[in-house]
């Protein structure tokens, strides 16, 4: 049998307009509402070899039981087809042309072309129209044999706290594209959405729906509904096979959760582990790739292993579609990670750590190994934009300590240690000491041990920590100081001489007489860009995101520097003598942390059905 592997898609809707390149790159198509078509015009060309629409040839071989591949595409006009595989050479796209045909379709028709034998990367179509042409859709195809399908169910789980906008959009996309058509991915996907705010706002009479699911939950962070949404895609009837684990505040379409489908209905049986990773595009730029499978560096920060930036051009896409993913500490984050559901049930659930390295964590306790695909991805709004110190900070450095007791094996705690010793240093320097304290205080409550994250008030100590967050106001208000945003990012030279007292007191704040200081304020980045150049012996700075347009302007205080030193020394005193100790509770008590058992009680399921 035949069966349609990708759809070939359009920017049909009002988001993806300023974006068509995503779709396809050279002439403009018009959509036609009534036709349900995209018009191009006479003498245009087309090239469909973008993001969302080259066909991943060589992941599909690798991955899958496929047969013969084919493009179909109904579409009416006059006009010539070239078929095209690429593959990567350095930094360029080598194109291997497969196949070029001319056609001439009076009436609206259906034309099938075979794919040729070939090695590459991706394949995809050009379009040069001799007259005008209507695009009604297509797709890739490929024969199959029903024998070799897997038993796929597919749970979406998607847990939410106040971003009711996003998820009734998104609801409602599923709803209509997936869970309502009569085919084999509309019967075999079901949805799950944890409401975190105990349904204070949402109900279960608006989700209604085949195969549709609601559970009010209380606020345990991203950690305990993700767990949430585990538990119920094993306990509905008939259980999951697979879970796939989406954050409430993304923009996601169809057709990546129906190649994930698909992916797994086809999948080898050496693949059938895999966790198939979603990428992360930034919704502010859609055409900018952030991660979709990071690892944690040298440097013990989190990084994407494919790296950042557009991927318009071809040489761009072949990068992220040829990238290697197996790097030692590689994790998938949780904004569109697909996981089978033995490997829950062998390995457990989430670790209770409210937000942040849930995700990295569980991939590191399963030894995970990924599939990436080219279109299958979220837009999610960038991590710059949404900058804050108790969610970077506190959250990562405290969970990041407890991923590594609980999972020790891979030596990580040098790195993580290296970066908290940086950060606090970094702030401490450029006079955010409430930011610095922040990292202080996650070191001090991972030092509580275990009993602390079973019993934390999530809710309570988000309010507590949050306090302690950057000022933030409009950038508007700090007009009089004239700051250059575009040069916020850029580094200065700085001398030998300014670089040595800088270092030796503490930028001005140890042993450096206050009437020496250069005036300021001198403009830094507010997140972790540093730029000793800028802040170097001034009295104080006006530290800016430039992405959502705030700024909050610090001062030089001494006092306040002594005490967080004091509060930070006395604490790296105490880590060094009892942090052996206290890994060892936490890896002693990780297998309990991550049960069912735990978590009945930690979510109060009894109350909360």
């Amino acid at each position: 049998m035949e069966l349609k592997l990708q759809s070939i898609l359009f920017p049909d809707k009002e988001e993806y307009t300023d974006n068509a390149d995503l779709f396809y790159k050279g002439g403009l198509g018009i959509r036609d509402a009534e036709e349900k078509c995209f018009v191009f015009s006479k003498y245009s060309t087309c090239d469909f070899g973008a993001y969302l629409n080259a066909f991943s040839m060589k992941k599909w071989k690798k991955h899958t039981k496929i047969g013969r591949t084919m493009l179909k595409l109904v579409i009416k006009g006059d006009f010539e087809l070239v078929l095209s595989g690429y593959h990567r050479i350095e930094n360029s796209a080598k194109r291997n042309v497969l196949l070029k045909k001319e056609y001439h379709c009076d009436q609206k028709a259906e034309i099938i072309v075979d794919i040729p034998s070939n090695k590459d990367t991706l394949v995809a179509f050009e379009l040069r129209m001799y007259s005008e042409c209507c695009v009604y859709g297509g797709g890739y195809y490929a024969e199959v044999n029903e024998s070799d399908f897997n038993e796929v169910r597919l749970s979406i789980a998607t847990t939410t706290f106040k971003k009711e906008d996003f998820i009734r959009k998104n609801v409602k996309m599923i709803k209509d594209e997936i869970l309502t058509q009569d085919d084999i991915i509309g019967k075999n996907v079901y949805l799950h959405i944890v409401d975190n705010d105990e349904g204070r706002v949402l109900s279960a009479e608006e989700f209604e729906g085949p195969h549709i699911y609601y559970h009010r939950n209380k606020n345990v962070g991203g950690s305990g509904g993700f767990t949430r949404g585990m538990i119920e895609s094993i306990r509905q009837k008939p259980k999951a096979t697979h879970v796939l684990l989406m954050d409430d505040d993304v923009v996601v379409l169809s057709e990546s959760i129906k190649r994930t489908y698909l992916l797994l209905l086809l999948a080898k049986a050496k693949y059938k582990d895999y966790i198939i990773s979603g990428a992360m595009l930034c919704y502010e730029e859609m055409d900018v790739f952030h991660e979709d499978v990071g690892f944690l560096g040298v440097d013990g920060g989190q990084n994407s292993s494919k790296g950042h930036g557009k991927i318009v051009e071809m040489a761009e896409m072949l990068q992220k579609e040829e990238a290697k993913t197996k790097k030692a500490d590689s994790y998938a984050g949780w904004w569109y990670c697909c996981v089978p559901v033995t490997m829950i049930e062998k390995n457990g659930f989430a670790l209770p750590l409210f937000i942040r390295v849930d995700d990295t964590e569980f991939s590191f306790r399963n030894n995970a190994k990924f599939i990436t695909m080219n279109g299958i991805c979220v837009w999610h709004m960038g991590f710059t934009l949404k900058f804050n110190y108790f969610m970077e900070y506190y959250q990562v450095f405290r969970n990041f300590l407890i991923e590594e007791a609980c999972n020790p094996s891979r030596n990580r705690r040098e790195r993580i240690w290296k970066r908290f010793n940086g950060m606090f240093l970094t702030e401490i320097l450029r006079f955010n000491y409430d930011a610095a304290e922040i990292i202080v205080d996650a070191i001090r409550d991972y030092l509580k041990g275990p009993a602390f994250i079973e019993a934390e008030k999530c809710q309570e100590r988000l309010k507590t920590m949050s306090a302690k967050n950057a000022n933030m106001a409009d950038l508007a208000e700090f007009d009089e100081y004239g700051v250059d945003i575009d040069s916020i990012y850029q580094t200065d030279h700085r001398s030998l001489k300014d670089t040595i007292f800088y270092r030796l007191t503490f930028n001005g704040q140890f042993l450096w007489p206050k009437k020496w200081l250069r005036k300021g304020p001198a403009a830094v980045a507010h997140d972790w860009f540093y730029n000793p150049q800028r802040q170097c012996l001034v009295d104080s700075v006006i530290a800016i995101n430039p992405n959502a347009y705030t700024a909050e302007i610090r001062y030089l205080d001494k006092k306040k520097f002594r005490q967080v030193m004091k509060y930070y020394l006395e604490t790296v005193k105490r880590y060094k003598k009892i942090h052996k100790e206290v890994d060892k509770a936490y890896y002693n008590r990780r297998k309990y942390l991550t049960s069912y058992k735990f978590w009945k009680e930690y979510l109060e399921l009894e109350k909360y059905q």
